[in-house]
């Protein structure tokens, strides 16, 4: 069987449906309105599934079987167990209770239907142990899924990078592990961005840029306080079904972000019983109109199960009938697994701030001239996103090559671990943007501009880009190759950044490269140190001001042809 479409799609083709059919929902994003609820699915290549639970437990069980006393409390949790997995006749007579369980006749067929019942499972008791005994001793959870080894994956980082860029303000998560927050201080060091809810009194804590709440509980937590934070790992059917009576505090508060944002679903099923009852009292406190805009619900999915149509059906109540049906299944899927969907929203945030950034540089724009500026963003965006594979390495590398390009850009050197690997281009969603006071003069309006120049330049072919060599603190922000041969990129918001590009050791004075100036072009002085010769006959650094540039008219095909006078390319 062919794998399904929302694992296969590119990052491009899903770009496209952003730009596209989906367009409500990406806008929806960059401007911080949906309200990331986070799965499993998003750590599924990095934590133990639901199968692999289930064989666990299984296996562990049957391994701790006293063969010699029939009535061995292990053997009748297993049995238990394995009743959960509801074995035909034949089946029984195949299993073997004194031989290990992954060497069944039946034990994949038996883990994959304990799939669906896997809270029932880990309610299972073992006599004389803890009601958690299967999840706390058998599974070692609070190990397996804090283990300190385990990386964050392609998902985890899109998530921090969006959380930074300060358009994944609330996170609910049904999740365990601590991959989202080791994510986040990976890409923004030690800064205050990311704030982990996990006790009730916890909700009191001050609001941070990036707001995760663990309402399944979490095992870090529990590995270090298990006395506070062990009881609140939920995963037995008991617990779930009484989830929102001994939640007084978290029940109410995630009902009301249902409430007031829509919801953006990644990697969860919804299957459990108290995230339907959530979506549901939301509906029946102030439900959601359909259509809304951005859509009030959206799924990443390849396609819509039974719990996401039950969903839809509680929280839309009257209007989900035959007459609409399809249509809001249709508006709520969106077909691209998190990881290509996460890479993506990433892309298409960032190029839309940049857009913003091109109108409040240049508010005198004329219409048809701002367009061509955002064409050339897309072009190069687009040419980003053709090269890109959503895995955990290309993903990093994307953040490093943006973190440089805006370090640099800002302070004219290359960030270091305790600042973050990764600088937003603003710290604000799309719509605040405009009454941010420090943006006009800051030097990233700017940039954005001489960046939409540089794709337009691309598009018409007056030369290529390539990625900086990120092994090399000389390498700039990036490569243009243009008629004269390649060229090392710098951006500069400032003089002071411009002359730390020198003073840092990142361009000498016979370096070939290009800096371009967000304003006016510091006086020529010695402020590079020197390297040993490269091509000869070309001035080494050649330097623009966008300020100047811009100055002197917008209409953007002049404004193209003096930016490449000036870079010389």
């Amino acid at each position: 069987m062919p794998p399904p479409a929302a694992a296969t799609i590119t990052v491009r083709a899903t770009l496209a449906m952003l730009d596209g059919p989906k367009r409500e929902i990406a806008e929806g994003v960059a401007n911080d309105e949906y309200v990331f609820w986070l799965g499993s699915g998003i750590s599924r290549e990095r934590m133990p599934d639901l199968r692999d639970v289930a064989k666990r437990v299984l296996v562990t069980l049957q391994a701790r079987i006293d063969q010699s006393d029939p009535s061995c409390r292990f053997k009748q949790a297993l049995e238990g167990v394995v009743t959960l997995a509801n074995p035909s006749p034949d089946e029984w007579g195949r299993i073997a209770f004194d031989q290990p369980a992954d060497g069944w006749p039946d034990y994949e067929a038996l883990a994959a239907r304990l799939v669906g019942n896997y809270a029932r499972m880990l309610d299972v008791p073992v006599d004389g142990e803890e009601a958690d005994y299967l999840l706390w001793d058998v599974l070692d959870a609070a190990n397996v899924y804090a283990n300190p080894t385990i990386e964050p994956d392609a998902e985890h980082l899109c998530l921090a990078a969006l959380a930074i860029e300060g358009v994944a303000s609330e996170l609910p998560t049904a999740n365990w592990d601590n991959l989202i927050e080791r994510a986040v201080e990976r890409l923004a060091g030690a800064q205050p961005v990311l704030r982990v809810v996990v006790a009730p009194n916890e909700i009191r804590w001050n609001r941070l840029r990036a707001n995760l709440y663990k309402f399944h509980g979490c095992a870090r937590a529990a590995q270090i306080d298990a006395a506070q934070f062990r009881g609140l790992m939920v995963a037995r059917q008991n617990q779930i079904n009484g989830w929102s009576a001994r939640n007084p505090v978290m029940a109410p508060f995630l009902t009301g972000l249902i409430t007031r944002r829509p919801t953006l679903m990644l990697g969860l099923s919804a299957q459990d019983s108290n995230i339907q009852n959530l979506f549901a009292e939301a509906q029946a406190a102030m439900a959601w109109p359909w259509p809304s805009h951005p859509p009030a619900y959206a799924f990443s999915e390849n396609a819509l199960g039974i719990d996401q149509r039950g969903l839809l059906q509680n929280v839309y109540h009257l209007h989900y009938g035959p007459a609409n049906r399809s249509a809001m299944e249709s508006e709520a899927l969106v077909q691209a697994y998190a990881k290509p969907l996460l890479l993506a929203l990433l892309l298409f945030v960032v190029t839309a701030k940049l857009k913003r950034l091109v109108e409040i540089g240049s508010p005198g724009l004329a219409p048809a001239d701002r367009d061509k500026l955002h064409d050339g963003l897309e072009h190069a965006r687009n040419l980003v996103a053709d090269g890109l594979n959503p895995n955990a390495a290309e993903v990093g590398d994307l953040i490093v090559q943006c973190g440089r390009a805006m370090s640099m850009l800002r302070g004219g050197r290359l960030p270091d671990a305790a600042s973050g690997i990764y600088a937003p281009v603003t710290t604000e969603p799309l719509h605040r943007m405009p009454a941010d006071p420090s943006l006009a003069d800051s030097g990233v309006c700017q940039f954005a501009a001489a960046a939409a120049l540089i794709g337009l330049g691309i598009d018409r072919g007056h030369w290529t880009a390539t990625p900086a060599d990120t092994t090399d603190p000389a390498s700039g922000a990036l490569v243009l190759t243009g008629r004269s041969g390649p060229a090392k990129v710098y951006f500069a918001a400032t003089a002071q950044a411009a002359i730390r590009l020198g003073t840092n050791g990142l361009v000498a004075d016979n370096d070939d490269v290009v800096i371009i100036h967000s304003h006016e072009t510091p006086p020529a002085m010695q402020r590079y140190p020197r390297r040993a010769p490269g091509r000869v006959g070309l001035a080494s650094v050649r330097e623009a001001s966008m300020e100047e540039l811009l100055s002197a008219g917008t209409e953007v095909e002049d404004l193209l042809g003096r930016f490449r006078s000036k870079v010389a390319l």
